[in-house]
């Protein structure tokens, strides 16, 4: 018997047994395999108790003595509401349904991985597939949570359904969850989900990392399909709503492709070592952190003011509004590895400004530079490429922090200017005469509101958001002296909000730091700063080859075994690239999309039968992989 059906025929006395027997089970099933929520229930009652009688459960405040659902005809209508939002989450309206990116045929630029993702989208094309979504009636692949409510609906869900890959519940309410534990077998809805994919936060235990981790873990499965249900809209429940959704953002920023990671080891093999940043040490200097937001407007004139008291790093397209105030930095900060970097150089111009870049950095850039100094990039395939003994950590997303991570690992305080990691209203998005040129003051779509350092409305988005919480690793890690947030922007942790009229800065002998920081970098033959032969990877990647073609060669008959199926190869793929990562890396970001077209074409084939869609998806990895490792042998090896 059904939970619906047993409240609606048994006595009252009938369901209160079975409610103290569910908690019951409940209570052993967290004391065994989650102790922290098994704690938590051990609370006595605060602001919501059951009410079970005659005209039906309901749920009562205590403060106010109060029904959280209304009364209709004398019955409660508990029930009745949690029935309808156990209808249906794929089409039921009272369900929010948050799509991936949507499918897209790869052109020309990707050779290699095109071969896999548009050979899924010609296999959807052939067989009914793109248009529409199509689930079979037992599996969900996502469902998010907010609110339980007395969580009826939710045991409603686990009756109904074989399987739900993963799931997200928040319940601000102590007290509301515990009424759901007299309902909701939890043993039963943990075993539904695989590899430990339910998360459960209570009022104060929701914490950003283990949100975080959710989505990182399980980048593919939380992507392509998310079922949202928000039972009752409050101030809590929308604000942990927002944190989920900055969150699953950010996971989904940084895949990149085989061909772009090649792009950076192709442009480290073009040109001779230059010196190469092997042990960082301290000068004793600050340095300026010059990023291209709207803030370095103004804040040039205190750059320019006090360009003798600190070493300046400018970063990015920041060079041409420094330069057209009058300011020379004392570093150009680049990382991108891509052509279209030469021109923003060119028209800057860098003339003889040391360029402090990253090894992966296009070449036409380099070739513009009178003086180079290298750093190896933490994060890329080509960072990893002979295994340096040393690389700089928390570089992305954006140059502005390849060049506050820097000035954390090398000065003795760090100011910044310009990093203004979101957006504010009434404002452009970068410095005047930048560039960018001419830009509205329209804040973009998709934006949310975040703490100012100085301001109020201040907004960001995934990719600000990413680089400000790279900016708060680097600076909890690192640990600079003093960190100075100059800049009317996002609020930044470990980052002292101050206005550049509020403090002074100490003489220092500028030229002489500046010698003691270009000392730093070394030859990195003369030091042996490499220390693994390039001929010795084509062993490894025949390895990981084969592993994640193992984990292809398995029986996937539906929608569910390929969602199982899809996790696993995506979990491979994740501890090679932090065992081997320069094989991980150069392969993750084209498997990774690969597994994303896989799992979102799954959706959309208007049948459960993966059989022949899956037989495609291994003939795909096989042709691709094979012609990607021999592109790799020509280039690596010659």
């Amino acid at each position: 018997m059904g939970i619906v059906e047993f409240l609606k025929n048994s006595s009252c006395e009938e369901i209160e047994e079975f409610c103290a027997r569910r908690f019951g089970e409940n209570l052993q099933f967290f004391e065994a395999n989650y102790p922290n929520l098994f704690s938590a229930l051990q609370q006595p009652l605060r602001d919501y108790q059951l009410y079970i009688g005659k005209e039906g459960i309901n749920i009562i405040e205590t403060k106010t003595n109060s029904l959280m659902y209304p009364m209709h005809n004398g019955e409660s209508t508990m029930l009745l509401v949690h029935e309808n939002c156990a209808f249906n989450p794929p089409i039921n309206e009272k369900w929010n349904r948050i799509y991936g990116t949507e499918m897209a045929m790869m052109n020309e630029n990707f050779p290699y991985s095109s071969i896999m993702v548009n050979g899924v989208l010609e296999f959807l094309s052939q067989n009914g597939g793109i248009t529409s979504y199509h689930l079979p009636s037992d599996f969900l692949p996502n469902i998010s949570l907010f609110g339980l409510g007395g969580g009826i609906f939710l045991q409603i869900l686990n009756e109904k359904y074989s399987a739900i890959h993963n799931f997200f519940i928040f319940e601000e309410s102590l007290d509301l969850f515990r009424i759901a534990c007299f309902f909701v077998d939890f043993g039963s809805l943990f075993q539904k989900v695989e590899n430990k994919g339910g998360y459960i936060f209570i009022e104060s235990m929701m914490k950003r990392d283990y949100v975080l981790n959710f989505f990182l873990s399980r980048r593919i499965s939380t992507s392509v399909m998310r079922l949202e249900l928000m039972m009752y809209q409050t101030p809590v429940n929308i604000s942990a709503r927002s944190i989920v959704y900055e969150l699953h953002l950010q996971s989904l920023r940084g895949w990149g492709t085989y061909e772009d990671e090649m792009i950076g080891i192709k442009n480290k093999k073009s040109y001779p070592l230059y010196p190469m940043l092997v042990e960082p040490k301290r000068i004793n200097a600050p340095i300026c952190v010059i990023a291209n937001g709207p803030s370095l407007d103004f804040l040039l004139p205190f750059i320019k003011k006090n360009q003798n008291k600190m070493i300046l790093f400018s970063c990015g397209t920041a060079l041409k509004p420094l330069l057209n105030a009058g300011i020379r930095p004392d570093f150009q900060i680049e990382i991108e590895r891509h052509h279209y970097l030469g021109d923003v150089l060119k028209e800057a111009p860098l003339g003889d400004i040391p360029l402090l870049c990253a090894t992966v950095l296009n070449k036409e850039a380099k070739e513009l530079a009178k003086e180079i100094y290298l750093f190896e990039r933490d994060g890329s395939s080509a960072a990893n490429l002979n295994e340096p003994k040393f690389k700089v950590k928390f570089t992305a997303p954006l140059v502005g922090n390849a060049g506050a991570s820097l000035a954390s690992y090398l000065g003795s305080d760090v100011i910044l200017c310009g990093l203004d990691c979101g957006y504010k209203k009434g404002a452009k998005k970068h410095a005047k005469n930048s560039y960018y040129g001419e830009e509205d003051e329209k804040l973009p779509e998709g934006v949310y509101k975040v703490d100012g350092n100085f301001s109020d409305d201040i907004y960001s988005d995934a990719l600000y958001s990413l680089s400000r919480n790279a900016l708060e690793e680097a600076f909890r890690a690192l640990k600079p002296f003093n960190i100075l947030n100059l800049n009317d922007g996002a609020y930044i942790k470990g980052a002292t909000p101050i206005y550049f009229q509020d403090f002074e800065l100490k003489e220092i002998n500028k030229n002489q730091e500046i010698k003691n920081l270009k000392s730093l970098f070394k030859n990195p033959q003369e030091c042996g700063f490499y220390t693994k032969e390039t001929q010795l990877y084509i062993f490894e990647i025949l390895a990981f080859k084969n592993s994640i073609r193992d984990l292809f060669n398995v029986e996937v008959q539906n929608k569910k075994g390929l969602f199982i199926a899809v996790d696993k190869i995506f979990e491979e793929i994740s501890k090679v690239s932090q065992k081997n990562p320069f094989v991980g890396i150069l392969f993750g970001g084209t498997l990774s999309h690969f597994l994303y077209h896989i799992a979102l074409g799954s959706l959309h084939l208007p049948y459960d039968d993966m059989r022949s869609f899956w037989a495609k998806v291994v003939e795909l990895y096989e042709d691709s992989m094979e012609k990607m490792i021999e592109n790799l042998r020509k280039v690596i090896l010659q």
